[in-house]
């Protein structure tokens, strides 16, 4: 599985759309509102979050387990769905329901989690950890049930409104 999934990430297009998404949306976006918590932090005279050097332990550890988390769930979508996990560049043409896919709907959203929280060790923010990451978090979960859903409910139909009643959004059900 591992040798499918580096040859996925090689794929021009899989390389093409992170670039895009990662570079110049969600990496531009996010490092503004680390700016903000820093910012946020300081008028309100928090003390860092972690000392140093385990912050850096933290952050290392919660990154890799993000991008571990983000890859696992992407090359899914270009294997098990045929396609690529952004829907400009070739969005995937079947549902996939396999792997991450089935132990929640949205995995990618819990391997960004994890890999802005990093960010938030990294830089020692309360307040982008407590504050601007619960906010942001909401903010992609409404979007994923507002327009992703609904948008998937039109493209797959009745196998998608199964597969949404059967598993779970992003908490995993532990039996």
């Amino acid at each position: 599985m591992m040798k499918r999934i580096i040859s996925v990430i090689l794929r021009k297009d899989i390389y093409c759309a992170f670039l895009v998404c990662y570079g110049c949306v969600l990496i531009p976006f996010t490092a503004f509102f680390v700016f903000i918590g820093i910012k946020l932090d300081d008028f309100l005279g928090l003390p860092k979050l972690i000392p140093k050097p385990y912050n850096l332990i933290l952050f290392i550890l919660f990154f890799l387990l993000g991008l571990g988390i983000v890859l696992w769930a992407y090359s899914y979508l270009a294997i098990e769905g045929k396609g690529s996990f952004s829907p400009y560049f070739g969005k995937t043409k079947q549902l996939v329901k396999t792997g991450p896919y089935s132990i929640v709907r949205h995995p990618s959203i819990i391997g960004k989690l994890f890999g802005v929280i990093s960010l938030g060790f990294l830089f020692q923010s309360y307040s982008f950890v407590f504050i601007i990451v619960p906010i942001l978090l909401i903010g992609s979960l409404m979007e994923k049930v507002l327009r992703e859903e609904k948008l998937l409910e039109k493209i797959w139909g009745i196998e998608y409104i199964k597969y949404k009643k059967s598993i779970p959004m992003i908490i995993p059900r532990f039996r």
